[in-house]
């Protein structure tokens, strides 16, 4: 799952066509992988689709415990990557080109209702011909269907710069980024306000395999 060769950041051709399967990464503490279905690709965001059930690369305590079973070691234990599938929630997934934040919508695995928006934070993506690649930077912010919001893992932010992952200045620009979110959603901007929480899938689109 490593990149190929040269890679170009999001939002710059060649677009993946409506259809396409490609892997969305997160590229450390080594990778989470899952294979997505392209909905849509273009210069103003890549928006994808992750299917319940849908095979992919999480990664575990090297010892075979979750992450978060002792959150005193959460940052400087071994880890190691595990096969495991996607589930509970189907996904929608929305990054704009540039933000340090992408969003998913949540749709209940077994009735399709929308649940709400879940925004996390992380680094700009770049791409190469089949993935999209970012880091994951811990804190994150749920939206409800209501519009209110709230900031989630702030104490593991925390314990992030406790145990070395961040320094307290990288922190507090991840903070900033929760800023930048929250202050989406009081305009109720994009992609809040594009629609998504009534996109259904193609039913012909097959679950992508983790190639």
């Amino acid at each position: 799952m490593e990149p190929l060769g040269r890679q170009r950041p999001s939002g710059t051709p060649p677009f993946w066509p409506r259809g396409s399967q490609i892997n969305w990464t997160y590229a450390t503490y080594p990778s989470w992988v899952f294979p997505v279905t392209v909905v849509q690709d273009d210069e103003r965001a890549l928006v994808a689709w992750l299917e319940a059930g849908t095979p992919g690369l999480v990664t575990i305590r090297a010892d075979g415990r979750e992450l978060r079973d002792d959150k005193s070691t959460l940052f400087t234990a071994e880890r190691i990557t595990v096969e495991r599938p996607w589930t509970g929630y189907h996904n929608l997934r929305i990054i704009a080109p540039g933000r340090r934040w992408s969003t998913w919508l949540f749709f209940d695995e077994s009735s399709g209702a929308f649940e709400g928006w879940y925004c996390n934070i992380e680094d700009p993506h770049v791409r190469d011909e089949r993935a999209t690649y970012t880091r994951d930077h811990v804190l994150d912010v749920w939206v409800e269907p209501d519009r209110t919001s709230q900031r989630k893992d702030e104490d593991e932010l925390e314990m992030a710069v406790e145990q070395g992952r961040y320094t307290a200045d990288e922190a507090s620009e991840i903070t900033a980024v929760a800023d930048e979110i929250e202050a989406v959603v009081a305009a109720w901007g994009p992609p809040f306000c594009d629609g998504w929480e009534t996109f259904r899938p193609d039913p012909a689109w097959p679950v992508p395999a983790l190639r």
